[in-house]
């Protein structure tokens, strides 16, 4: 009888090995172990990349997420039952399994099914957990003896920091109590006197316009010294950014003049005609020439925004241009996901129904455009070529912020939404002008949209021409036409995971 393959291959070895002479033998050896090491280590550079593009948006090694945090999973279940759970939750739940049915309980989510992932690709991934749990362990081992020596100074710390903000609980409570004394005691000589002690109209007067005009300095104060620090202060990226930091420009001149008048006017009015004795309060019924004014010189104002800013929206919605590369951006609980077209400069339908069936997206793989489409974990546009972002959601109202390009727009299920724009500055040149050789531009959601919303975003990356071409020349089909239940490209799951990529049209827009 034939011995099977694995068992037929192992003796192979074993006979190559005994054959061998000694020092022979130690070379094969060291190479073999040199051979598996390097195998584990692409294993786990592959799991990062999986881990980030299908799972970082609801897990984290360490720490709950939406999920729970996935330090030493592979303790706690077998790689088979793991590769199950992973491919397919919800099946491994309907099973009956206990410790399944305990975590769908506890959690109440239901995780995304991967069946688009091979076991290998699973495998990938939980090497990549096992050698970040691993780092977090000798990381704890390390700091343990530091901790255990710093643990009763901290405990001393604590006692008397606890014994502290009580003595300034109690001491806060008897001076309120004073005050509260103070002012009876001055309450009952003005009732003998027969006049008040204290003029407390004078002193709110005077407390009003102290607060009012503390209140406008600390506000220009604001402006000065921190509206520099918020990303509004830096130039835009992109073709129509300086038309909408025109009109929040003109429209804050305009708001903060009257916010300025106004809040002066409020506050000194409150101290000039505060309570005196023997003056007596003048009604002023109506005049017509201050109506007039309150309402025409708002009307000229609004009028000059809203023209301004119906010019800026007609040129920011107009018709793209034609040959305008378009993107699909897929919103989910809590990712991103972007899809380029390939070669054929057109996406591949799409259909709701099938969203984690063939894939994440609900792309449909047999229609021939989307053979070509590509996925990625991060978004690529070449510079000073417009593209258009189609914005699709899964699941909840979510909000596509591009704060560095003036791009915002909501992404709401069933009702598909659009923005066009031209990035201007790279990431490259945007490091130069902040010197701040980390920076990478970012799309965010911007409307609360559950647990783990601050998570949910992706980076951008805006590449010259050559860099564009060059990084869609790596790139691979996330939808080959031979697929049918599962896709054979990792990218394809990144779906749910929340990324993009680019194609060789958007590089051949002119």
């Amino acid at each position: 009888m034939r011995k099977p393959f694995k068992t037929h291959t192992f003796t192979m070895i074993s006979n190559f090995c005994m054959s061998l002479n000694p020092k022979r033998k130690l070379t094969f050896l060291i190479a073999s172990l040199f051979l598996f090491l390097s195998a584990s280590a692409q294993n786990a550079a592959e799991g990062e990349k999986l881990f980030k593009d299908n799972c970082q948006s609801c897990h984290a090694i360490n720490d709950k997420v939406v999920g729970p945090a996935l330090k030493d999973v592979h303790k706690r279940k077998d790689e088979a039952w793991l590769i199950k759970w992973v491919k397919n939750s919800q099946k491994v739940v309907a099973s009956g399994d206990a410790y399944a049915v305990e975590i769908f309980k506890k959690y109440g989510s239901v995780m995304t099914a991967f069946e688009s992932l091979s076991d290998g690709q699973v495998k990938s991934i939980l090497a990549y957990v096992k050698q970040e749990s691993e780092k977090a362990s000798v990381a704890v081992t390390a700091s343990a003896s530091t901790s255990s020596t710093a643990s009763a100074t901290q405990a001393t710390n604590d006692s008397m920091k606890s014994n502290i903000n009580w003595l300034l609980i109690i001491v806060v409570g008897l001076l309120f109590v004073v005050i509260f004394l103070v002012f009876n005691i001055l309450e009952t000589v003005g009732s003998i006197q027969g006049h008040d002690v204290v003029n407390w109209s004078s002193i709110n007067g005077f407390l009003m316009l102290a607060i009012g005009l503390g209140g406008v300095v600390l506000s220009i104060w604001e402006f000065m010294v921190h509206a520099p620090l918020t990303v509004s202060a830096q130039k835009p990226a992109s073709e129509h950014g300086p038309g909408i930091d025109s009109m929040f420009n003109i429209t804050l001149l305009f708001t903060g003049i009257v916010f300025i008048i106004t809040q002066v006017a409020l506050f000194y009015f409150a101290w000039k005609y505060r309570a005196k004795k023997n003056t007596k309060a003048y009604f002023y019924s109506h005049n017509d020439k201050l109506e007039y004014a309150w309402t025409i010189v708002p009307a000229i104002v609004l009028t000059i925004l809203v023209i301004n800013g119906l010019k800026n929206w007609n040129k920011i919605f107009s018709k793209p241009a034609p040959g305008t590369a378009n993107v699909e951006v897929f919103a989910y609980q809590f990712g991103w996901t972007a899809r380029y077209p390939g070669i054929d400069n057109t996406l591949g339908k799409h259909d709701f129904r099938e969203i984690g069936k063939a894939n994440a997206l609900g792309v449909l793989t047999d229609d021939p455009k989307s053979a070509d489409d590509f996925t990625s974990s991060e978004i690529h546009l070449p510079v000073n070529k417009p593209v258009t972002f189609k914005f699709r959601a899964k699941d909840v109202i979510h909000s596509a912020y591009l704060p560095h390009f003036r791009v915002q727009m909501n992404v709401v299920p069933g009702l598909p939404t659009e923005f066009t724009f031209t990035p201007t500055v790279t990431t490259a040149e945007m490091r130069t002008q902040l010197n701040n050789p980390k920076f990478d531009y970012a799309l965010l959601c911007n409307k609360i949209c559950g647990a783990a919303h601050y998570r949910m975003k992706v980076t951008v990356v805006i590449d010259s021409q050559a860099e564009y071409d060059k990084w869609v020349s790596e790139q691979k089909p996330a939808f080959p036409k031979s697929a049918t239940v599962e896709t054979p490209a990792a990218e394809t799951q990144a779906a749910d995971a929340g990324h993009t990529v680019s194609n060789k049209p958007l590089a051949s827009v002119k």
